[in-house]
């Protein structure tokens, strides 16, 4: 019988060969996203993807794998991704975020390196570029972002410099994201 997907679409119901109705629920693959900070909290890690126009910076991210906890995915994600180490210890969950496609649940972490302003080595399969902002820049760019709007296409951004209207070199991801929940708890609590 054709499917039935019910609870939002998070669950496919429908009858089997035996008349009786089954319920289906899609397997679910967890992912971290992280702020990383320096160990004084002044600088946050922020990286470009290949996705990403070149002014927006956002938290690191990745899949949680088998048999991996969510703290050392982090430490694993931010190694593998920008060469970084963190301290364990300094894991810390924030919030999460429901990530359907692909089948996910996002959970919002941050950490803080080892080292003040550590060396960063992107792995240019995932990262384009990767550096440590300033505590002020990132809270300019997030006002920046929120007064423009969530402006993801480069066309528009060109077009609101071209016309005096934004000057600057960095946005971050707008509000109700979550690597902009991290951001903005950073910018609040440290």
């Amino acid at each position: 019988s054709p499917l039935e997907f019910i609870h939002g679409g998070t669950c496919a119901k429908g009858v089997g060969a035996d008349g009786k109705a089954h319920l289906h629920w899609p397997r679910q693959d967890p992912s971290i996203i992280t702020l990383v900070t320096n160990p004084s909290s002044t600088h946050a890690l922020l990286a470009r993807s290949p996705r990403h126009s070149v002014y927006l910076y956002t938290a690191l991210a990745g899949f949680v794998e088998a048999g991996e906890t969510f703290e050392s995915a982090v430490a694993r994600e931010v190694h593998e991704e920008v060469g970084v180490t963190i301290d364990r210890e300094s894991v810390n969950y924030i919030a999460s975020q429901a990530w359907p496609f692909p089948r996910s649940c996002m959970i919002g972490m941050n950490a803080r390196a080892l080292e003040d302003n550590a060396p960063i080595s992107i792995d240019p399969d995932e990262i384009v570029d990767a550096q440590w902002f300033e505590k002020e820049v990132v809270y300019k760019a997030a006002r920046d972002t929120d007064r423009m709007g969530a402006i993801l296409d480069p066309r528009v951004v060109a077009e609101k410099q071209a016309k005096g209207e934004w000057n600057g070199n960095l946005l971050v991801p707008s509000k109700g994201v979550l690597a902009r929940t991290l951001m903005d708890h950073w910018l609040e609590n440290d």
